[in-house]
């Protein structure tokens, strides 16, 4: 499988593409915060304490029965992986399309301060004056990173729109990247050194793949 350096925080980073078919069967997300709590023993009060810009998305990916030829493309490609060592790019297979409108040509508004660890996104390029450009859970691909939608999206009458995202920004994006609103993807990594494929009698093999964001 072709394998693409990128740069990312200055590193860089050897991408694998996977195989495009057959897709996966099932792709399960997970979402985790970094929430510290702590419990009074006098009061029974709680204080937490969030570490802002260490949630991470993390899963699994099932792909369907394979054949001999079939499996023989997925197992090279995830070897190619080297274990947790290289990245690959994936999205949710069932949303490829925003629910909202995505009208105008939106990109990373670099004029309007932004961090690492932040939840906010500043775009323009949309169709100004426009509601619901996004809707709550739309994707979005600002760079090589995957970010879920948390409000509705609304422009000014500049085009300009704040996007509340999660997670929260692994690295500002150059001002004038493009927004990916059709088949998102992110970057990740096997979320495991070891690989695990089956084959039984019918000479089919089943392949199931952890992984976790690439930080």
């Amino acid at each position: 499988m072709p394998i693409t350096q990128i740069t990312l925080n200055g590193n860089p980073v050897s991408v694998v593409t996977l195989p495009t078919s057959p897709g996966f069967r099932t792709v399960e997300f997970s979402y985790a915060n970094a929430v510290a709590i702590v419990q009074s023993i006098f009061t029974g009060q709680t204080q937490a304490q969030r570490w802002p810009g260490a949630d991470l998305w993390s899963g699994k990916a099932t792909l369907p029965q394979l054949t001999q030829v079939q499996a023989d493309g997925w197992i090279a490609a995830l070897m190619q992986l080297g274990g947790m060592t290289n990245a690959f790019m994936l999205g949710d297979p069932l949303k490829k399309t925003p629910r909202g409108s995505a009208l105008g040509a939106p990109a990373v508004d670099g004029s309007i301060a932004m961090s690492a660890g932040g939840s906010t996104l500043y775009t323009y390029g949309w169709t100004a004056s426009q509601n619901g450009l996004l809707l709550p859970g739309d994707y979005l691909q600002a760079g090589y990173r995957l970010y879920r939608v948390l409000e509705a999206v609304n422009s000014d009458s500049n085009g300009k729109a704040a996007i509340s995202v999660g997670p929260s920004l692994r690295e500002v994006p150059a001002n004038g990247t493009p927004l990916v609103l059709n088949n998102a993807k992110g970057l990740f990594r096997l979320a495991d050194n070891k690989m695990t494929w089956s084959a039984d009698y019918t000479r089919l093999s089943s392949i199931t793949i952890p992984f976790m964001e690439y930080r």
